[in-house]
């Protein structure tokens, strides 16, 4: 009797595992039973639920071929827009670079965008408002031009605890959105280091989620601002870590804004400081390897400034790197951004002008040919 329950217990269980295993094909389930139950005697029942338990092999043959069909179907599109646009070379080199794990992703503040936080021009058109006193016919002017670098100096120089409070206030971890946008495909690929020009803890978050070989993604060091933990040892090893140039939200100790704390941070003036802590993580970032430019407009300021030195110095051979980057709206523009960016080694892939959920298709594209659950074959 008692060998009889043991083997009921172990059929229930194995019934309750398989159980699982079907409710996790969610989507293709409904997929199959979208056409008519089957009938069995005076019965009906879902289409699914018969192929799975009468014929296993022939179910998880359909997921397959499915799962094929429908992965092609989603990247249709980016597929076409990087044939259009000539961009399929440096869209290969990037998913080789990928595939050795060599890509450092740059996140600018396009992505934080689909998770709930302000561009950085919306962020400081609404500072300038509260900033009594400020010269706002000196300072609007600067934000409209996106010189947002800039404007922020002047900002924070008029009043540094107001300044600080706001980005404080505005980018708290509190107020995103995850598992949105371009953003929640990165830890599918890019698992060593990422660099981001943002305040927001949206990288942070979205890589404590995600799962690889049954653990959690965390960061095992970082850099914000200047101040630094275990970064450039851990760096060097491959490991996983998070320079945030501007500092983070949370930590106004960590904030770079004023021209006087870019001046300490970079030794500018006369010329970047590769001694100091931030220019000499990006030199080594920029020159080991390829950088992939994501929600940035790359338009020329204090970073390409910086990889325009390290490249000048002739002392390093400096990888290929790329840029998912709007395309500007005229033929000349285009050519003069492609030169700029070409001249630093940065390889552009170009999306239609204010189209940006491209940019998350294509992100997407990486990933699932990074994961061999895609063949791109141009």
């Amino acid at each position: 009797m008692k060998e009889v329950k043991t083997d009921e217990s172990l059929l229930g269980h194995a019934i309750d595992l398989l159980t699982v295993r079907y409710d996790a094909n969610k989507d293709f389930n409904e997929y199959l039973d979208s056409e008519d139950p089957i009938a069995l005697g005076t019965s009906a029942y879902p289409r699914s639920k018969v192929l799975f338990w009468v014929d296993p092999e022939g179910y998880e043959a359909d997921k397959v071929a499915w799962e094929s069909d429908s992965i092609e179907a989603k990247h249709e599109d980016a597929i076409k827009l990087l044939q259009d646009n000539a961009c399929v070379p440096q869209f290969m080199d990037l998913l080789q670079a990928a595939d050795r794990g060599r890509v450092v992703p740059f996140v600018g503040a396009g992505l934080s965008k689909p998770l709930g936080m302000p561009l950085w021009g919306e962020a400081l058109g609404l500072l300038l408002t509260r900033l009594h006193g400020a010269n706002v016919a000196a300072i609007r002017p600067l934000i409209d031009a996106g010189q947002y670098l800039l404007a922020a100096q002047r900002m924070a120089a008029h009043d540094a605890a107001v300044t600080s409070a706001f980005i404080r206030n505005t980018y708290r971890a509190q107020r995103l959105r995850l598992n949105a946008g371009p953003l929640q495909h990165l830890p599918r690929f890019a698992r060593g280091c990422i660099v981001t020009t943002n305040f927001d803890d949206a990288i942070e978050k979205t890589y404590e989620e995600a799962i690889h070989h049954g653990k959690p993604m965390d960061f095992k060091a970082y850099m914000h601002g200047t101040q630094e933990h275990n970064f450039f040892s851990r760096m060097v090893r491959g490991d996983r870590c998070l320079l945030k140039l501007h500092g983070d939200a949370e930590s106004d100790a960590t904030h770079i804004l004023t021209e006087q704390q870019y001046e300490l941070a970079y030794g500018l003036p006369p010329g970047f400081d590769f001694q100091k802590p931030l220019p000499k993580a990006l030199r080594q970032i920029y020159i080991s390897q390829s950088l992939l430019f994501l929600g940035c407009g790359l338009e020329q300021d204090w970073t390409l400034d910086l990889f325009k030195a390290a490249k000048e110095s002739d002392a390093y051979q400096v990888p290929n790197h790329y840029a998912i980057v709007e395309e500007p709206s005229s033929a000349v523009g285009r050519q003069q951004k492609e030169a700029q960016l070409l001249e630093l080694n940065i390889q552009p892939v170009w999306y239609p002008n204010g189209q940006h959920v491209l940019v998350e298709r294509l992100v997407d594209l990486v990933a699932d040919v990074a994961e061999k659950r895609f063949v791109f074959k141009g």
